[in-house]
């Protein structure tokens, strides 16, 4: 059934989130099904040469992603569907919305669908590393919940339906096969449990990332090099990351607006960048722990995440000075008419704001030394 034609007091984030955390089980599960498919241990006993159709599969689902989540964004935000408020918002303020809508996400889905089309590049041994296992699991589920948020808004928007029904249709195929995609390559390159079944290894897999959050051999010496490297920062941006994702999924708004700051049309649908932007951190920190933060998949990642969330930071604080009618330097009222969610819930906007400087810092001030 549609969860469109639900009432909206059942279209609970909770719901939602549970749906979700479900799928990935379902979509393993399926493709475990299929009679053709090989064993990781026979695909992995030779070295395998490049795989051209599977990095142009990520080049073209990167960009299918990027440009349905721009699309998504410029139609849901370009106007408000209530009239007394939209007659209120003028251009500059839309404009300024959907720039914070893109500032993470797009940097972000070019960095990891960059990384994960080098590894087909190398093939099948390299994609079945930890690092991009782990890549295709986080892109897999910010696409099953993007491609969610596309095609049942009504669930994610406070009961707003703004996506005609072609574009609803085009961001849930792009989303949709996105996350066919990474499943498809995470199943190919793992082995099941002894059941046969691949949920039990993403609840291990799961819980065991949640243990190991905290860095390995983390020193409060600044001059320490297991301090320089960033793995601290990381370990946190991690954690932080990972909270802002689940929290405008089980909060009422105003809560729920932190961190996109997109109010109650994108701010759920986010939820999927947050939580991609988490995994890319937990990556990063696994790679300052085993030193190969310099090879370039990590670098490419660092490059994207950095200019992520100094874009986000540039238009916070537009925001807050008051570009938009007024703020805390410029003479007006706009931050408090524009952003009234923002400012109703300033210890959370605050934590937002220094997890995405402290993501800055740790991918633009730590030392990359050489890889080991």
């Amino acid at each position: 059934f549609s969860l469109s034609t639900m009432s909206h007091r059942h279209q609970s984030p909770l719901f939602l989130l549970l749906s979700v955390l479900v799928a990935p089980g379902c979509a393993f599960q399926v493709l475990r099904a299929a009679p053709a498919l090989p064993r990781a241990a026979a695909l992995l006993s030779a070295s395998k040469p490049a795989l051209p159709a599977v990095t142009k599969a990520y080049t073209l689902s990167g960009l299918a992603t990027g440009a349905a989540w721009t699309a998504c964004s410029c139609v849901a935000l370009s106007s408000h569907p209530n009239a007394a408020i939209d007659a209120v918002c003028g251009l500059r303020h839309n404009l300024l919305t959907i720039a914070q809508a893109y500032a993470l996400p797009l940097p972000l889905i070019w960095a990891v669908a960059s990384a994960l089309r080098s590894a087909a590049a190398a093939g099948w041994d390299r994609l079945s590393s930890a690092t991009y296992r782990r890549l295709n699991l986080a892109l897999f589920t910010s696409s099953a919940w993007l491609c969610a948020a596309a095609v049942c808004m009504p669930a994610f928007a406070y009961g707003y339906d703004m996506y005609p029904a072609a574009l609803k249709a085009a961001a849930g195929a792009a989303h949709g096969l996105t996350a066919l995609l990474c499943a498809g390559v995470w199943v190919r390159t793992v082995e099941p449990t002894r059941s046969g079944h691949y949920m039990p290894r993403l609840v291990r897999g799961l819980a065991g990332s949640l243990a190991t959050l905290a860095p390995k051999s983390a020193s409060d010496d600044p001059e320490a090099a297991s301090s320089r490297d960033g793995r601290s920062e990381l370990a946190l941006c991690a954690a932080l990351f990972a909270w802002f994702a689940v929290l405008p999924v089980v909060s009422p708004f105003p809560m729920a607006t932190v961190p996109a700051i997109l109010g109650k049309r994108m701010s759920r649908a986010y939820s999927a960048w947050t939580w991609l932007a988490a995994c890319v951190c937990y990556v990063l920190k696994d790679a300052a722990e085993r030193g190969r933060s310099s090879a370039s998949t990590f670098a490419t990642l660092r490059k994207g995440l950095a200019a992520g969330s100094l874009a986000h930071l540039l238009v916070v604080a537009l925001k807050l000075v008051g570009v938009d009618g007024g703020g805390l330097l410029l003479p007006g009222r706009g931050l408090w008419t524009f952003y009234a969610n923002f400012v109703a819930v300033p210890f959370t906007a605050g934590a937002s704001v220094a997890m995405h400087a402290l993501a800055a810092f740790a991918t633009t001030c730590s030392e990359v030394g050489e890889e080991k």
